[in-house]
């Protein structure tokens, strides 16, 4: 099978040697910035009776929205949410004082995660990339993993593509996108035509569109993508990449945790607890490792933060 393993060591310590300027950069243009919905959160009351952080410290239930993508958030076979960002939220939420009781998993479609904050849910934990037009939205904790992105194809590759660069060069190849990803703002941001762009709401329904042949690659990701492939003899993966801007700077993907602006103060105690967790990269990977996620490929830089990646929108 053409499908590649992780990227070797020695290539994303190069890819993660950005200056900040790359990483203030991010994804700029194309997007419109998302809105948040109207409605207040569960724990927080608007007339007076607390923020969601002291309102689930004090017993209170918390929504937390999560999209089925296998291995940051995804239900498992029991009905249960999992996954790298569940087990170390979960985590971080129990240092906080609120219970595994409290909470209240929304498996939502990845387009509503940040609409429906405020409105449907109360925070997200998808391992959604931090740039600057969600940061316009809502308030982004600390990033807590970096990933490159990769390519899904056929097997054998029969279009030769190697990145999203590749499809925009493509005389007529068409991309595959999950609807309000960074992939899909990436796939405008490049110019590539509405009509060589495949917008659907899932993993699953992408792959659909591969195998009948109205796409010809998938965009997402290395490592959930890397699991489809490796379950599924018609499909390879390329090697991973990292996307570029407009100047042709490379973006880092880092993901992490999803807030209301008005709920800075819940961000910011999970912000402590996530410094307790990088400074101990072991307990990093005792939380984290069973789904995949490496020190060496995933553990992130000490100096990137979500203000860098924010680029000037950070709450």
């Amino acid at each position: 099978m053409y499908t590649r393993t992780f990227l070797e060591e020695t290539t994303v310590s190069e890819n993660l040697k950005l200056n900040r300027r790359n990483l203030m950069l991010g994804v700029s243009g194309g997007a419109a910035a998302m809105t948040l919905g109207a409605c207040s959160s569960t724990g927080g009351d608007d007339e007076g009776g607390g923020s969601l952080l002291e309102s689930a410290q004090d017993g209170g239930t918390i929504r937390i929205a999560y999209a089925d993508e296998n291995p940051y958030a995804f239900t498992d076979d029991d009905g249960n949410a999992t996954g790298q960002s569940v087990a170390l939220h979960s985590y971080i939420l129990e240092q906080l004082g609120i219970s595994a009781d409290q909470i209240e998993w929304k498996q939502t479609q990845w387009g509503g995660l940040i609409d429906g904050l405020g409105a449907n849910h109360d925070m997200v934990i998808a391992g959604m990339f931090i740039n600057p037009e969600r940061c316009q939205a809502v308030a982004f904790a600390e990033p807590d993993y970096v990933m490159p992105d990769t390519l899904l194809v056929l097997a054998g590759n029969p279009e030769g593509l190697s990145d999203i660069i590749s499809i925009a060069e493509h005389d007529s190849a068409v991309i595959g996108v999950m609807n309000g990803t960074t992939e899909h703002q990436n796939a405008n941001q490049l110019g590539i035509p509405e009509d060589r762009v495949n917008v659907q709401e899932d993993l699953q329904a992408l792959i659909l569109e591969l195998k009948a042949g109205r796409c010809d690659a998938i965009a997402l990701t290395q490592m959930n993508l890397q699991l489809e492939a490796e379950a599924d003899d018609e499909l390879d993966t390329t090697d991973g990449f990292y996307p570029v801007d407009e100047n042709g700077e490379e973006i880092i993907g880092a993901g992490a945790a999803v807030f209301r602006p008005e709920d800075t103060d819940f961000r910011d105690a999970v912000n402590g607890e996530i410094a307790k967790i990088l400074g101990d990269q072991d307990q990093w990977l005792s939380l984290v490792g069973e789904f995949g996620f490496t020190v060496d490929l995933h553990f992130p830089p000490e100096d990137l933060s979500a203000e860098d990646l924010c680029g000037g929108n950070y709450q």
